[in-house]
């Protein structure tokens, strides 16, 4: 089946040299193009169509900054992504703006159309995959907190529960690898970092992100679970919000971070 064509709002002057070599490439490159004004009542108008915004900024005014700042706080609290085409007379104060540094690429004229279109092509697939609903694999020996987990969870995650490290072993050696393990630390058969280590040591599954599950908080039992270098670590007394929280920026650094570094 065909896939949607994905939108790139652009903001900018209309009718400009460089509005329409970027229409003309990214179109071509199979995006969208969305042209508005600079200003918030039209970016919020259409932030809903899309997840990244291009935005050309040949000067900066107070204007400016308040877009700046409006387009940040998108990044922040929504996970859009903005990426900034700037003149050289213009670059120095633009990286100045605090705002600046959510930008997920910073451009400067004279543009090479085809790196630009690889970028956005890039981040639009982490978009996608950030998007996807993902399957979570949860061990523990309790089965009465895999039934919270997945009551709490299966609206946003594909969520796999099984009892103990053998089990999880084998649903691992069976099945397609889950996009995150969520991994009780102490367990009577194979304890979690018995199971971390058989899946660190397999060329198959080494890459599978594990978090430890942990019922203790004290500093001592922390530190020893920090010491095995697992993805992260949760506390089974977390609330919900505060769960669903945690593996939002999980996913977010994992995906953006990794895939833009």
């Amino acid at each position: 089946m065909k896939q949607p064509m994905r939108t790139i709002v652009y903001i900018g002057q209309e009718k400009h040299i460089v509005t329409q070599a970027v229409e003309n490439r990214l179109t071509e490159a199979g995006f969208r193009v969305l042209a508005i004004p600079s200003d918030i009542d039209e970016i919020n108008k259409n932030r809903h169509c899309t997840d990244i915004f291009l935005c050309y900024l040949d000067y900066t005014s107070t204007k400016t900054e308040i877009v700046m700042h409006y387009l940040a706080d998108l990044c922040r609290d929504e996970y859009k992504s903005m990426c900034l085409i700037v003149d050289n007379a213009t670059r120095a104060q633009v990286r100045k703006m605090e705002s600046a540094q959510w930008a997920a690429h910073i451009y400067v004229r004279p543009l090479d159309m085809n790196d630009v279109a690889d970028d956005l092509t890039e981040l639009a697939d982490a978009h996608d995959e950030f998007r996807r609903k993902k399957t979570l694999l949860v061990v523990d020996d309790d089965s009465d907190f895999l039934m919270i987990m997945d009551y709490w969870m299966n609206k946003y995650y594909n969520i796999v529960g099984v009892n103990s490290g053998v089990e999880a072993v084998t649903y691992i050696q069976h099945h397609r690898a889950p996009d995150l393990i969520l991994l009780d630390y102490e367990m009577p058969d194979l304890d979690g970092y018995d199971v971390m280590q058989w899946l660190h040591g397999t060329p198959q599954t080494a890459d599978i992100p594990i978090i430890f599950l942990t019922g203790v908080n004290d500093r001592e039992s922390v530190m020893r679970i920090v010491k095995h270098k697992p993805d992260g670590y949760l506390l089974k007394s977390a609330r919900k919000s505060e769960l669903l929280d945690a593996l939002e920026r999980f996913f977010v650094m994992n995906i953006f971070h990794k895939r833009m570094a």
